[in-house]
């Protein structure tokens, strides 16, 4: 079977770091012949067809994509609903959408992605917006790579506290993701300023970044390359997530399998599938309701230590594996095709 795969960006969190795992393990794990067209083509593995696209090169653009999807089985576009309209102009065959998040929720977006033939979508949970649209939906949760996400030995988190120059005894607050207002960015230094105390890490890009650089009481790292990110989760006593709304939460979950606690403010499906069962811990959106639940957390090490067990757990006994999600993927695949 010939799989092409357009995603023109390949790096960064959630949606980006699952399109990047899905494409490298159907590639692989599989004798399906991969084609993958992309703006960073270093982050794609060897076993596949790379061709690298750019925007500022439009006539290699549209060659190159005209090309490969001419001879292709089945198209797969984990993100933007804009990238699915370009390989309609040159695909009429079978194609997926999506891979858990990453094709916009609104209205707009998914009539247009009606109008476009979306064959099968991939989500994280099979929620009313997509039903009511009649799509064809299968159900592929978040990944996580357990050889690269899971807890470190105290003598291998007091080596990398040494490294990162942080003190045994310190209290390091992790922030991981785009610095936005979605994503609660400005609440980070609000929340920093209660507490001088406590050491508040960032990672990440995005237009809120002189805010955070500009604060004494925050270390800005900017962007760290995800299978760096454990380093950090483990160096962490917490991490916080003060999105307005979210489904899974993939920093949630690297977070939680590295053995460190979770803190979310977001609303939406996320409540269901962590806060509720125990896995993450919720606090409202406010700079001052994220001070005192981290606070709280941190003073209280019965609690912290049940955290991280709820945590561990909740990663255990949940179907999260990236070979569970490739093997979801590659049954679509055949599907569209026999």
């Amino acid at each position: 079977m010939r799989i092409s795969f357009f995603c023109y960006n390949l790096s960064g969190t959630g949606p980006r770091t699952r399109a990047r795992d899905i494409i490298n393990g159907v590639a692989e794990n599989s004798d399906h012949q991969v084609t993958v067209l992309t703006n960073e083509p270093d982050l794609v593995t060897e076993e596949a067809n790379i061709l690298k696209i750019n925007l500022n090169k439009p006539v290699d653009l549209f060659q190159n994509t005209k090309t490969v999807f001419t001879n292709t089985d089945v198209a797969h576009v984990p993100i933007n609903i804009w990238q699915v309209a370009f390989v309609r102009l040159f695909y009429s065959g079978p194609l997926v959408a999506g891979v858990g998040p990453g094709i916009q929720v609104e209205s707009y977006y998914q009539h247009l992605g009606k109008f476009l033939g979306i064959n099968r979508l991939i989500v994280v949970h099979e929620g009313r917006e997509w039903k009511k649209f009649g799509y064809k939906t299968t159900i592929c949760t978040a990944t996580i790579d357990r050889e690269i996400f899971h807890p470190y030995t105290e003598n291998r988190i007091d080596k990398v506290r040494n490294e990162l120059g942080i003190s045994q005894d310190s209290k390091v607050v992790l922030y991981v993701g785009e610095l936005t207002n979605h994503y609660g960015a400005e609440l980070i230094s609000e929340t920093a300023s209660f507490n001088d105390e406590f050491i508040y890490i960032v990672i990440g890009e995005g237009p809120l970044r002189s805010d955070i650089e500009e604060n004494p009481n925050v270390r800005y790292e900017g962007y760290v390359n995800n299978r760096e990110l454990p380093y950090y989760y483990n160096a962490a006593d917490v991490t916080i997530g003060p999105r307005l709304s979210d489904v899974t939460s993939n920093v949630g979950l690297e977070s939680i399998a590295c053995g460190t606690p979770f803190i979310t403010t977001a609303t939406g499906y996320i409540q269901e599938f962590a806060v509720e069962p125990g896995a993450y811990i919720y606090s409202k959106r406010t700079a001052e309701a994220l001070h005192e639940t981290i606070v709280e957390l941190l003073n209280d090490k019965e609690r912290y230590s049940d955290q991280v067990q709820r945590g561990l757990g909740f990663i255990d006994s949940n179907p999260l594996t990236l070979d569970s999600a490739i093997e979801t993927h590659l049954e679509v695949y055949d599907e569209l095709t026999s």
